[in-house]
Protein backbone atom coordinates (compact mmCIF):
# COMPACT_ATOMS: atom_id res chain seq x y z
CA UNK A 1 0.00 0.00 0.00
CA UNK A 2 2.41 2.23 0.97
CA UNK A 3 4.44 1.23 -2.24
CA UNK A 4 1.69 2.53 -4.12
CA UNK A 5 1.00 5.50 -2.16
CA UNK A 6 4.69 6.82 -3.21
CA UNK A 7 4.43 5.68 -6.43
CA UNK A 8 0.86 7.77 -6.88
CA UNK A 9 2.79 11.19 -4.97
CA UNK A 10 5.75 10.81 -7.15
CA UNK A 11 3.83 10.44 -10.39
CA UNK A 12 1.81 13.12 -9.77
CA UNK A 13 4.21 15.48 -8.52
CA UNK A 14 6.47 14.60 -11.89
CA UNK A 15 3.50 15.63 -13.74
CA UNK A 16 3.52 18.54 -12.20
CA UNK A 17 6.56 19.98 -12.16
CA UNK A 18 7.17 18.75 -15.92
CA UNK A 19 3.55 20.29 -16.90
CA UNK A 20 4.92 23.54 -15.31
CA UNK A 21 8.07 23.94 -17.28
CA UNK A 22 6.14 23.13 -20.46
CA UNK A 23 4.21 26.02 -19.50
CA UNK A 24 6.61 27.96 -18.63
CA UNK A 25 9.16 28.07 -21.43
CA UNK A 26 6.78 26.67 -24.28
CA UNK A 27 8.37 29.35 -26.17
CA UNK A 28 11.53 28.82 -26.06
CA UNK A 29 11.06 25.08 -26.18
CA UNK A 30 8.88 25.74 -29.48
CA UNK A 31 11.25 28.11 -30.85
CA UNK A 32 14.19 25.56 -30.08
CA UNK A 33 12.64 22.74 -32.14
CA UNK A 34 11.31 24.99 -35.21
CA UNK A 35 13.51 23.66 -38.71
CA UNK A 36 16.95 25.86 -38.35
CA UNK A 37 16.44 27.68 -35.75
CA UNK A 38 18.47 27.91 -32.35
CA UNK A 39 18.46 30.69 -29.90
CA UNK A 40 20.46 33.39 -31.04
CA UNK A 41 23.54 33.86 -29.08
CA UNK A 42 23.43 36.56 -25.99
CA UNK A 43 26.72 38.19 -26.82
CA UNK A 44 26.35 37.86 -30.72
CA UNK A 45 25.93 41.64 -32.48
CA UNK A 46 24.09 41.61 -35.80
CA UNK A 47 25.65 43.77 -38.26
CA UNK A 48 23.51 46.49 -39.40
CA UNK A 49 24.63 49.64 -38.14
CA UNK A 50 25.61 50.95 -41.56
CA UNK A 51 22.34 49.83 -43.19
CA UNK A 52 20.69 51.63 -40.42
CA UNK A 53 22.04 55.44 -40.95
CA UNK A 54 19.04 56.35 -42.51
CA UNK A 55 17.02 56.08 -39.29
CA UNK A 56 18.21 58.94 -37.81
CA UNK A 57 17.68 61.26 -41.08
CA UNK A 58 15.31 64.35 -40.71
CA UNK A 59 14.19 66.14 -43.60
CA UNK A 60 12.95 69.59 -44.31
CA UNK A 61 9.35 69.21 -45.18
CA UNK A 62 9.18 73.04 -45.99
CA UNK A 63 5.36 73.44 -44.83
CA UNK A 64 3.36 76.16 -45.46
CA UNK A 65 1.11 77.65 -42.18
CA UNK A 66 -1.33 75.09 -41.45
CA UNK A 67 -0.51 71.77 -43.31
CA UNK A 68 1.75 70.91 -40.34
CA UNK A 69 0.11 67.69 -38.04
CA UNK A 70 -1.39 67.87 -34.78
CA UNK A 71 -1.59 64.30 -34.34
CA UNK A 72 -0.44 61.34 -36.25
CA UNK A 73 -1.76 57.91 -36.35
CA UNK A 74 1.06 54.01 -35.01
CA UNK A 75 -0.03 51.74 -37.24
CA UNK A 76 0.48 48.32 -35.46
CA UNK A 77 0.81 45.19 -37.59
CA UNK A 78 2.22 41.46 -36.34
CA UNK A 79 1.90 38.90 -39.36
CA UNK A 80 1.04 39.49 -43.01
CA UNK A 81 0.00 35.88 -44.96
CA UNK A 82 -0.62 35.90 -48.50
CA UNK A 83 -4.33 34.80 -49.20
CA UNK A 84 -3.40 32.16 -51.13
CA UNK A 85 -1.39 30.17 -48.66
CA UNK A 86 -3.63 30.35 -45.13
CA UNK A 87 -4.77 27.34 -43.51
CA UNK A 88 -6.40 25.89 -41.09
CA UNK A 89 -4.17 26.70 -38.56
CA UNK A 90 -4.51 30.25 -39.06
CA UNK A 91 -7.50 30.24 -37.80
CA UNK A 92 -8.88 30.48 -33.92
CA UNK A 93 -11.58 27.82 -32.38
CA UNK A 94 -14.28 29.94 -33.20
CA UNK A 95 -13.11 29.75 -37.54
CA UNK A 96 -12.09 33.13 -37.41
CA UNK A 97 -8.59 34.76 -39.04
CA UNK A 98 -5.91 35.03 -35.67
CA UNK A 99 -5.76 39.05 -35.11
CA UNK A 100 -2.31 39.11 -35.13
CA UNK A 101 -2.53 37.94 -39.02
CA UNK A 102 -3.27 40.40 -41.81
CA UNK A 103 -3.98 39.10 -45.72
CA UNK A 104 -1.33 40.25 -47.34
CA UNK A 105 -4.27 41.74 -50.00
CA UNK A 106 -5.59 43.51 -47.71
CA UNK A 107 -1.89 44.71 -46.63
CA UNK A 108 -1.52 45.90 -50.35
CA UNK A 109 -4.23 47.65 -50.76
CA UNK A 110 -3.71 49.52 -46.92
CA UNK A 111 -0.37 50.74 -48.18
CA UNK A 112 -1.97 51.47 -51.59
CA UNK A 113 -4.18 54.14 -49.92
CA UNK A 114 -1.82 55.60 -47.90
CA UNK A 115 0.50 56.17 -51.61
CA UNK A 116 -2.53 57.78 -53.06
CA UNK A 117 -3.14 60.27 -50.25
CA UNK A 118 0.45 61.22 -50.00
CA UNK A 119 1.25 60.05 -46.98
CA UNK A 120 4.99 60.34 -45.57
CA UNK A 121 6.30 57.48 -43.27
CA UNK A 122 8.46 58.79 -40.37
CA UNK A 123 12.21 57.99 -39.34
CA UNK A 124 12.45 57.19 -35.81
CA UNK A 125 14.30 60.79 -35.76
CA UNK A 126 11.47 62.78 -37.18
CA UNK A 127 8.92 61.06 -34.92
CA UNK A 128 11.07 61.48 -31.64
CA UNK A 129 11.50 65.05 -32.63
CA UNK A 130 7.68 65.61 -33.35
CA UNK A 131 6.79 64.34 -30.00
CA UNK A 132 9.21 66.58 -28.75
CA UNK A 133 7.47 69.94 -30.59
CA UNK A 134 10.86 70.64 -32.18
CA UNK A 135 9.36 69.00 -35.99
CA UNK A 136 6.67 70.25 -37.94
CA UNK A 137 6.09 66.81 -39.95
CA UNK A 138 2.82 66.84 -42.83
CA UNK A 139 -0.63 66.06 -41.62
CA UNK A 140 -0.79 63.12 -43.66
CA UNK A 141 2.38 61.43 -41.58
CA UNK A 142 2.52 57.64 -40.32
CA UNK A 143 4.52 55.75 -38.48
CA UNK A 144 4.15 51.83 -39.08
CA UNK A 145 4.96 49.01 -36.80
CA UNK A 146 5.99 45.45 -36.68
CA UNK A 147 5.90 43.88 -33.50
CA UNK A 148 7.44 40.23 -32.52
CA UNK A 149 9.77 39.89 -35.65
CA UNK A 150 8.24 37.01 -38.01
CA UNK A 151 9.80 36.15 -41.39
CA UNK A 152 6.83 36.54 -43.08
CA UNK A 153 7.67 40.53 -42.56
CA UNK A 154 10.51 40.08 -45.01
CA UNK A 155 8.82 37.93 -47.65
CA UNK A 156 5.20 39.54 -47.68
CA UNK A 157 5.50 42.86 -46.34
CA UNK A 158 9.05 44.27 -47.16
CA UNK A 159 8.52 44.07 -51.11
CA UNK A 160 5.42 45.89 -50.46
CA UNK A 161 6.72 48.87 -48.68
CA UNK A 162 10.07 48.96 -50.30
CA UNK A 163 7.90 49.60 -54.02
CA UNK A 164 6.20 52.60 -52.10
CA UNK A 165 9.22 54.01 -50.69
CA UNK A 166 7.39 52.88 -47.09
CA UNK A 167 9.63 52.58 -44.33
CA UNK A 168 8.87 50.81 -40.59
CA UNK A 169 10.19 49.89 -37.23
CA UNK A 170 10.31 46.35 -36.73
CA UNK A 171 10.66 44.95 -33.06
CA UNK A 172 12.24 41.93 -33.17
CA UNK A 173 12.42 38.94 -29.85
CA UNK A 174 16.44 39.05 -30.50
CA UNK A 175 16.53 35.06 -28.83
CA UNK A 176 14.57 34.37 -31.71
CA UNK A 177 16.06 35.50 -34.60
CA UNK A 178 18.15 32.63 -36.53
CA UNK A 179 21.54 32.70 -37.61
CA UNK A 180 21.12 30.30 -40.16
CA UNK A 181 18.54 30.94 -43.07
CA UNK A 182 16.05 28.26 -43.34
CA UNK A 183 13.01 28.06 -46.66
CA UNK A 184 10.17 30.13 -45.52
CA UNK A 185 6.63 28.80 -44.29
CA UNK A 186 4.06 30.54 -43.92
CA UNK A 187 2.43 27.80 -41.59
CA UNK A 188 5.24 27.72 -38.84
CA UNK A 189 5.89 30.12 -36.33
CA UNK A 190 9.36 31.48 -38.37
CA UNK A 191 11.45 34.52 -37.31
CA UNK A 192 13.72 36.76 -38.99
CA UNK A 193 16.71 35.28 -40.09
CA UNK A 194 20.22 37.30 -39.55
CA UNK A 195 19.97 37.50 -43.49
CA UNK A 196 16.79 38.77 -43.57
CA UNK A 197 17.56 41.36 -41.91
CA UNK A 198 20.44 42.62 -43.73
CA UNK A 199 18.67 42.05 -46.97
CA UNK A 200 15.97 44.47 -45.56
CA UNK A 201 17.49 46.95 -43.26
CA UNK A 202 17.18 49.52 -45.98
CA UNK A 203 13.60 49.43 -44.88
CA UNK A 204 12.73 48.05 -41.54
CA UNK A 205 14.68 49.92 -38.44
CA UNK A 206 15.13 46.97 -36.34
CA UNK A 207 14.33 47.17 -32.45
CA UNK A 208 13.70 45.48 -29.81
CA UNK A 209 10.64 43.40 -28.29
CA UNK A 210 13.35 41.96 -25.26
CA UNK A 211 15.94 39.20 -25.64
CA UNK A 212 13.21 35.99 -24.30
CA UNK A 213 11.06 37.60 -22.30
CA UNK A 214 8.17 37.55 -24.78
CA UNK A 215 6.70 35.11 -21.88
CA UNK A 216 3.97 34.43 -19.32
CA UNK A 217 4.19 32.64 -15.73
CA UNK A 218 2.08 30.08 -14.50
CA UNK A 219 -0.47 32.38 -13.79
CA UNK A 220 -0.75 33.77 -17.18
CA UNK A 221 0.88 37.22 -16.22
CA UNK A 222 3.93 39.04 -18.36
CA UNK A 223 7.20 38.56 -17.20
CA UNK A 224 7.56 42.51 -17.84
CA UNK A 225 5.45 42.41 -14.86
CA UNK A 226 6.07 39.10 -13.01
CA UNK A 227 10.00 39.54 -13.27
CA UNK A 228 11.67 41.62 -10.66
CA UNK A 229 13.48 45.20 -12.23
CA UNK A 230 16.96 43.67 -12.49
CA UNK A 231 16.09 40.58 -14.47
CA UNK A 232 13.93 42.76 -16.39
CA UNK A 233 16.91 44.98 -17.64
CA UNK A 234 19.55 41.73 -17.89
CA UNK A 235 17.20 40.86 -20.76
CA UNK A 236 16.45 43.96 -22.66
CA UNK A 237 20.30 44.49 -22.14
CA UNK A 238 20.63 41.57 -24.10
CA UNK A 239 18.38 42.34 -26.57
CA UNK A 240 20.29 45.93 -26.68
CA UNK A 241 23.61 44.34 -27.40
CA UNK A 242 22.10 42.05 -29.86
CA UNK A 243 20.40 45.20 -31.90
CA UNK A 244 23.63 47.22 -31.11
CA UNK A 245 21.55 50.92 -31.64
CA UNK A 246 22.26 54.34 -30.95
CA UNK A 247 19.39 55.12 -30.28
CA UNK A 248 17.12 52.59 -28.85
CA UNK A 249 13.14 51.86 -28.83
CA UNK A 250 11.27 49.36 -27.15
CA UNK A 251 7.79 47.77 -27.81
CA UNK A 252 6.05 45.81 -24.65
CA UNK A 253 5.26 42.54 -25.18
CA UNK A 254 1.28 42.02 -25.14
CA UNK A 255 1.40 45.65 -23.99
CA UNK A 256 1.66 44.86 -20.84
CA UNK A 257 3.72 46.91 -18.48
CA UNK A 258 4.13 48.90 -14.72
CA UNK A 259 5.94 51.77 -13.03
CA UNK A 260 8.95 49.42 -12.59
CA UNK A 261 9.05 48.16 -16.40
CA UNK A 262 9.22 51.81 -17.10
CA UNK A 263 12.26 52.35 -14.84
CA UNK A 264 14.13 49.71 -16.18
CA UNK A 265 14.04 50.90 -19.56
CA UNK A 266 14.85 54.13 -18.69
CA UNK A 267 18.08 53.04 -17.36
CA UNK A 268 18.58 51.18 -20.05
CA UNK A 269 18.84 54.41 -22.03
CA UNK A 270 15.86 53.35 -24.31
CA UNK A 271 14.36 56.91 -25.67
CA UNK A 272 10.92 56.13 -26.15
CA UNK A 273 8.21 52.63 -25.72
CA UNK A 274 5.25 51.75 -27.64
CA UNK A 275 2.23 50.26 -25.86
CA UNK A 276 -0.99 48.80 -27.58
CA UNK A 277 -3.30 51.66 -26.31
CA UNK A 278 -5.52 52.89 -28.74
CA UNK A 279 -4.95 56.63 -29.41
CA UNK A 280 -3.71 59.24 -31.46
CA UNK A 281 -0.02 60.71 -30.90
CA UNK A 282 0.51 63.83 -30.37
CA UNK A 283 3.31 66.23 -29.13
CA UNK A 284 4.18 65.94 -25.28
CA UNK A 285 2.63 62.44 -25.22
CA UNK A 286 4.39 60.25 -22.58
CA UNK A 287 7.85 58.98 -24.40
CA UNK A 288 7.15 55.36 -22.63
CA UNK A 289 3.67 55.00 -23.66
CA UNK A 290 3.13 55.99 -27.00
CA UNK A 291 -0.26 54.54 -28.01
CA UNK A 292 -0.57 52.50 -31.54
CA UNK A 293 -3.70 51.22 -33.53
CA UNK A 294 -3.55 47.95 -34.31
CA UNK A 295 -4.53 46.79 -37.82
CA UNK A 296 -7.34 43.35 -37.33
CA UNK A 297 -7.93 41.20 -40.68
CA UNK A 298 -11.51 42.19 -40.59
CA UNK A 299 -10.60 45.77 -40.70
CA UNK A 300 -12.43 47.25 -43.88
CA UNK A 301 -10.28 49.97 -46.46
CA UNK A 302 -12.81 52.50 -44.51
CA UNK A 303 -11.66 51.36 -41.07
CA UNK A 304 -8.05 51.81 -41.68
CA UNK A 305 -8.98 55.26 -43.54
CA UNK A 306 -10.58 56.19 -39.98
CA UNK A 307 -7.55 54.57 -38.21
CA UNK A 308 -4.76 56.91 -40.30
CA UNK A 309 -8.00 60.06 -39.93
CA UNK A 310 -8.37 60.05 -43.38
CA UNK A 311 -11.53 61.78 -44.42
Amino acid sequence: MRRVLFNLLFSTGFVFIFSFLIYSFSDTLVHAFLPGSSIFPKDQTISLSKCQDWTQEVRDFQLEPGEEANRITVLMYHKIIDDQQIQDIHYNDDQVLQETIVLKSEFENQMAVLKKHDYVTLTKAEFQLFLENKLDIPKNSVLITFDDGFKNNYHEAYPILKKHNFTALNFVITSHVTPEESKYDPIGQQYFSIADMKKSCDVFDFESHSYNFHKRDEDGEAYLIAKNKESIKQDIAVSLINLNSEVPLFSYPYGEYDNETIEAIRDLNIKAAFTVLYDDVRPGVDLYEIPRKTVFPDDTIEDFKEKINLK
